[in-house]
């Protein structure tokens, strides 16, 4: 597995912000989302997180878990499923092993079923639909819809919005899907005003929709890594 951080903090998105989590990063990305900035470029091109990851096992970033403070963890990338899929399952098993509860930062392009079905309490996803606006509105469009089947209440999917069109965009998926089990949020790509979004729902009347900032870049310097 390429682990390049491990590390504490407070998680700044979705449905546990707010809460002290560990947070393991995995190198590598298969999305590349020209359309903003993104907020880890340090995990998603192979000249940069080349030189820092550190192959390690499941076990190894278990034993490192273990014992720190959070008793939640964050999985985190890049894309952290393109991990190869039986040492992420070691992985998941390992923490929920020692009481750990996870969530996992996905792009949706990699198939959740069989994560889902293992461990059907205990792990969140939290899943990212490409807009647009991003670049990668397109992409792993199949699978990213066959994942939605499998989100329960304990997971979110998370639309990021660099201007009105992705607002817009948002808005009419949210409509064609309904009432769903998992909660939907819509977060303002950074340099997009919040208040544009707070703005958006409140016209459209978006119901059981929740803003997302990432509260983390507020409390500390948004160019810091390890937070």
């Amino acid at each position: 597995m390429r682990l390049l951080e491990l590390y504490t903090s407070v998680q700044g998105e979705g449905p546990n912000v707010g809460r002290p989590t560990t947070f393991v990063r995995f190198a590598g990305c298969n999305m590349r989302c020209e359309g903003w900035p993104c907020d880890s470029p340090y995990a998603i091109y192979p000249e940069i997180w080349r030189h820092e990851m550190e192959a390690v096992t499941p076990s190894q970033i278990a034993q490192r878990v273990d014992g720190l403070y959070p008793s939640h963890v964050c999985i985190t990338g890049g894309e952290p499923l393109l991990q190869p899929g039986e040492e992420l399952l070691h992985l998941i098993q390992a923490l929920r092993s020692r009481g750990i509860t996870i969530d996992i930062f996905t792009n949706g392009s990699r198939r959740i079923k069989l994560i889902k079905e293992a461990f059907p309490h205990g792990v969140h996803f939290i899943m990212d639909w490409k807009l647009t606006g991003s670049g990668e509105g397109e992409s792993f469009l199949e699978t990213r819809t066959r994942n939605l089947r499998f989100l329960t209440s304990t997971d979110a999917v998370k639309f990021v919005a660099k201007d009105t069109d992705d607002l817009e965009e948002a808005a009419k998926l949210i409509a064609k899907w309904g009432s769903t089990p998992y909660r939907k949020y819509i977060a303002p790509a950074w340099g997009f005003e919040p208040k544009e979004v707070i703005a958006f729902m409140e016209y459209e009347e978006l119901h059981d929709v929740y803003l997302n900032i990432q509260v983390h870049k507020y409390i500390f310097d948004p160019g810091r890594r390890g937070i």
